[in-house]
């Protein structure tokens, strides 16, 4: 059976890392949670929620986990119910930071000491601020991949790959808020619920993780707002480059037309001017490059070319 007991006192935490149908049947028997809790453990891609019941909390939680494989932020969900002098943890998919939080409690004794020191309610805010606070690294990393990116761009490097990465750090942006927003409102609500494993001394803790969520969500929208800029300057840059190209092709285009009259004029077989006198159609020839020259010289001087 995949479950793992931890005990200190009259404090029992309870992990389990794998759903099947004997534990669903452990979770009936031993405790007697609701039928429609253990229905929302076997449904995939719950949101975040907070059920109150009489005797005990029902917690679907989500955190960014980064996912090095993809170079993407995936959402880790966390089903927690807590009682008195219980805590049961189940993980929907293995989750490292959680069996490394555990067995940290398992194998160090000061650690255990410290977390499991009070009732169930401190042990869900030591577990909860854990679990968000290992997770700065990841916006740490974020912002340093960004400002990698506003150097390049500003160095002279505007192309459809700045772009591409632009776009990438952009989407985990977006899935870093998603993630990170109904988690306030979870929290701010678990602050306010009122058991016996929670009483208003826990509201302060509870406060805390709020005030480090909301702090980590000030930062997003600051790097969200840095992406969308940076996005806009380099789509700026490359049309400039873009039209100054046009410009000078459309310059020599237009500087060319002379000469295309005169070859189109004198390729016509008809009697023209000066046909016979091949000397003067080189004069005008050299007329004609010089207005180009000059012409080229005045666009250069007004920096319309």
């Amino acid at each position: 059976m995949p479950i793992k007991t931890l005990s200190q006192g009259t404090l029992n935490w309870i992990n389990i890392d794998h759903l099947d149908t004997e534990v669903l049947t452990y979770l009936k028997t031993q405790y007697g949670f609701h039928t429609l809790d253990l229905e929302d453990l076997q449904n995939e891609q719950q949101t975040p929620k907070l059920d109150a019941y009489h005797n005990y909390l029902f917690i679907i939680l989500q955190f960014p986990h980064w996912q090095g494989e993809t170079n993407t932020i995936v959402a880790q969900e966390l089903a927690i119910f807590a009682g008195d002098n219980y805590l049961v943890t189940i993980q929907r998919n293995k989750s490292k930071e959680l069996k490394n939080f555990f067995y940290r409690c398992l194998n160090n004794r000061k650690v255990k000491s410290d977390w499991m020191s009070g009732n169930s309610g401190y042990l869900l805010y030591r577990l909860i601020e854990e679990l968000f606070e290992n997770t700065r690294p990841i916006l740490n990393n974020i912002g340093k991949q960004i400002s990698v990116v506003e150097s390049a761009i500003f160095s002279g490097e505007q192309d459809t790959g700045i772009i591409k990465r632009l776009g990438g750090h952009r989407r985990n942006i977006l899935l870093f808020r998603r993630i990170i927003e109904p988690q306030r409102y979870l929290v701010s609500t678990l602050s306010h619920t009122r058991k016996p494993f929670l009483d208003e001394h826990m509201s302060l803790y509870f406060d805390n993780v709020h005030d480090s969520l909301s702090n980590m969500w000030a930062i997003v929208e600051t790097y969200k707002e840095t992406v969308d800029g940076l996005h806009v300057t380099v789509e700026s840059l490359i049309n400039r480059r873009i039209n100054k190209l046009i410009t000078v092709l459309t310059a020599f285009s237009v500087s060319l037309l002379p000469l295309n009259l005169l070859a189109g004029i004198y390729g016509m077989n008809i009697a023209l001017p000066f046909q016979n006198r091949p000397n003067v159609i080189w004069i005008i020839f050299v007329a004609l490059t010089s207005l180009i020259i000059l012409l080229i010289y005045a666009l250069k001087r007004h920096k319309w070319l």
